[in-house]
């Protein structure tokens, strides 16, 4: 059986209906002519490039229609896409390069000098650029029109096939390589439909860069599997974004806190019709209530906090309850809390978030003793810390190895941070761990400010003694002009703050 073959599907039952609004280029495609397009590709891929079954592929480019399909041809053929975030210096490159043994990459002019960067450290055997250059391995567009529409010959795809592999940006500095198959694909998607109650009609805007598990799973896959359209730009934009909301009628739409601001900071805000929006979703980073509150106000539109990782994908529970929450599982989803132990966690108490499921991803690549202690007794371990109240709402209460242990007593950071971002000048927080000759160690505020404001650490105390237990309050205080973030998930990369600001001092 072919899994994954979902455009082709679609585009033999429903040839008409819309799949896919290239904003960059100015087309759009139905997914009978998406379909056409996928079977080029996949022709190109398997006569011209002799790709085969198992085999890697990278790419390197902004969000692009080629993108797409060079994902669902690979899937046609059983071999594999590594997406490759752009951002990254030539060295690491060359590391996932080697490190997933590509075949051959995909790029776009845009990025043409990074290939040319490291084409001499790695061999690879086909370079193909998406646009019309062949300075460095041949363009794509030269054999782009003799390529045939047929379908290539079917290959034996099954649910354990592997068709992503994504290297964690992660907030521990250390990449590994997500083995993402088609059945872990195709759970996210069903999940996500049942969830969220997606439909053939909905629209979304395909914003987020593919070489995050956002890219792919949060909207466009699941869109794409119960024949609905999305809608492709290069990257954020809030004026494009609230123009397309308007001139598209989109349905649901997913970003991060940041992003959510930067609509609301958009002068065209206050203009633009959210009439035809359904819901909207953020993950990443925990959403500020003032985020939720204008959007709610202003708008009428409920913001619902998603919660995943690349390795379970993005979407893991259903925000139907209580604001500030990211509420229950999602169909298919299994969730326990535990303790250092491996003990159940109790009602009210906090513990690290496992989940199981067939959404999971099949491990590392390469890396047999971090996917062995990752999915331990079958369970994938977040390192999230997670509590569930007694209407099984979950609620993410900080990443397990932020915590700190201060005088015996257990802190976590994230509920700290809440408070902290709470408070009128501050625009983001986070809170690490810093010696402690006395309690072992103590937390030390690192702050973000909104523009022209200033604040002490007294001033913060002042402001959190009746917000938070006198234990958890921080002792030291640094104001930076911007916290470190992952680009696409916008989560604080603490390792970064530890090096830089993990003395016990003040500004």
């Amino acid at each position: 059986m072919l899994y994954g073959d979902w455009i082709g599907r679609w585009g033999r039952a429903y040839p008409e209906k819309e799949a896919l609004v290239d904003v960059i280029r100015g087309r759009r495609y139905t997914y009978g002519q998406l379909a056409d397009d996928i079977h080029r590709m996949a022709n190109f891929l398997s006569f011209e490039l002799g790709v085969v079954q198992g085999d890697r592929v990278a790419c390197l480019s902004s969000n692009r229609t080629e993108y797409i399909t060079l994902f669902f041809a690979l899937g046609r053929l059983g071999a594999i896409l590594v997406p490759l975030n752009f951002r990254l210096a030539p060295a690491e490159f060359v590391y996932y390069l080697e490190d997933a043994a590509t075949k051959a990459i995909f790029f776009d002019q845009n990025h043409r000098s990074s290939v040319k960067g490291f084409k001499s450290q790695v061999g690879l055997e086909h370079y193909v650029c998406f646009d019309d250059d062949n300075t460095i391995g041949r363009a794509l567009p030269a054999s782009w029109p003799a390529l045939s529409t047929d379908g290539p010959p079917e290959v034996e795809v099954g649910m354990d096939t592997p068709q992503l592999i994504i290297y964690t940006s992660g907030t521990t500095g250390l990449p590994k390589g997500v083995i993402l198959t088609h059945g872990m694909l195709t759970w996210n998607a069903i999940s996500t439909n049942l969830g969220w109650d997606l439909r053939s009609d909905d629209k979304t805007i395909l914003h987020a860069a593919m070489f995050y598990t956002a890219g792919w799973n949060v909207f466009t896959l699941p869109l794409f599997y119960c024949r609905a359209a999305n809608i492709l730009i290069e990257s954020f934009e809030a004026d494009l974004i609230l123009d397309l909301i308007k001139r598209e009628g989109v349905t649901v739409f997913f970003g991060v806190p940041t992003m959510f601001q930067m609509l609301i900071d958009s002068p065209q805000f206050a203009a633009t019709d959210f009439s035809s929006v359904r819901f909207m979703v953020s993950g990443g980073a925990p959403l500020s209530r003032d985020i939720r509150e204008t959007f709610k106000k202003q708008k009428s539109i409920r913001i619902w906090e998603g919660y995943g990782l690349t390795e379970v994908g993005p979407n893991n529970f259903m925000a139907n309850g209580k604001p500030g929450t990211i509420g229950h599982p999602m169909p298919h989803v299994d969730v326990k809390l535990v303790d250092a132990e491996g003990g159940e966690i109790p009602i009210g108490g906090q513990g690290e978030i496992l989940l199981r499921g067939p959404h999971t991803c099949a491990g590392y690549w390469n890396k047999p003793e971090e996917t062995a202690k990752a999915f331990g007794g079958g369970w994938f371990h977040t390192g999230d810390l997670g509590q569930v109240d007694s209407d099984g709402h979950f609620s993410i209460v900080g990443r397990l190895k932020d915590m700190i242990i201060s005088g015996g007593a257990n802190i976590y950071p994230a509920e700290i941070e809440r408070a902290i971002e709470g408070h009128p000048d501050v625009a983001g927080a986070a809170v690490i761990g810093v010696p402690d000759p006395k309690w072992g160690e103590v937390g030390k505020a690192v702050v973000e400010l909104k523009p022209g404001a200033s604040l002490t650490l007294e001033a913060l105390v002042s402001f959190l003694k009746n917000r938070l237990g006198k234990f958890k309050l921080p002792k030291y205080l640094k104001v930076v002009d911007t916290l470190p973030r992952t680009p696409a998930s916008a989560k604080v990369q603490k390792f970064i703050l530890k090096d830089k600001h993990g003395g016990a001092d003040n500004d």
